[in-house]
């Protein structure tokens, strides 16, 4: 099983993880084996670029919405706009094609906030289906463990009245109830711990994206 890790793509706000699930979902299998790390991280940016370039022209509400989210993050982030973001992408997907490798296209400032119905854009916009499917916010591997082909956004509680409901990322789970999350793979089982360590920030369930 082929991982795509975020050692490139990492600032897409859980977008690797995300594309990983859906090309399964639609391929019933792996779609993506027998391609390099390059030809993996090249191909996922010609996705992203595409899409930023279809909602830019075709859903310009979609493309508005994600351009405030990323600017909710601050910092480098606080004043992009689609066509900074077209043009981030643009440059980090001809560094891979030049022979990058490794190297973090966030170390640049580079990254994407995907909303919820950005990603639902985005899945309908490959020819697949999301539906969004009711939760009670627990983040924990016992919960999440009920969950398969499930696209999940996870939020910090102490941004929940925001507009974007304090999202923070998104991961997948598989049909065998397995996380794909930062290039990792992890069985959602009967614990009350959180998914993953750290990011103090990820606390809670924010939105679950059922695929197919």
């Amino acid at each position: 099983m082929q991982l795509l890790g975020q050692n490139y793509w990492g600032g897409v706000c859980g977008f690797v993880s995300v594309i990983h699930g859906i090309l399964l979902s639609k391929n019933d299998g792996d779609a993506l084996d027998g391609l390099s790390q390059n030809e993996l991280e090249y191909n996922l940016g010609l996705s992203i670029l595409a899409f930023l370039r279809y909602a830019k022209v075709s859903k310009p509400e979609v493309a508005s919405e994600l351009v405030r989210f990323t600017q909710a993050f601050g910092g480098v982030h606080a004043h992009k706009t689609i066509d900074s973001l077209i043009q981030e992408c643009q440059r980090s997907v001809e560094a891979i094609k030049g022979g990058t490798n490794g190297a973090k296209a966030t170390e640049s400032g580079w990254g994407v906030a995907m909303t919820k119905n950005a990603l639902i854009a985005y899945i309908n916009w490959i020819g697949a289906r999301a539906t969004e499917v009711p939760h009670n916010g627990v983040w924990s591997k016992q919960n999440l463990s009920s969950f398969r082909n499930c696209v999940c956004g996870v939020g910090d509680t102490a941004q929940r009245n925001s507009e974007f409901l304090g999202l923070r990322h998104w991961v997948y789970i598989n049909d065998a109830g397995y996380m794909y999350n930062w290039g990792a793979k992890t069985e959602m089982n009967n614990s009350a711990e959180r998914p993953y360590a750290g990011m103090a920030h990820h606390n809670y369930l924010v939105h679950v994206l059922q695929l197919g």
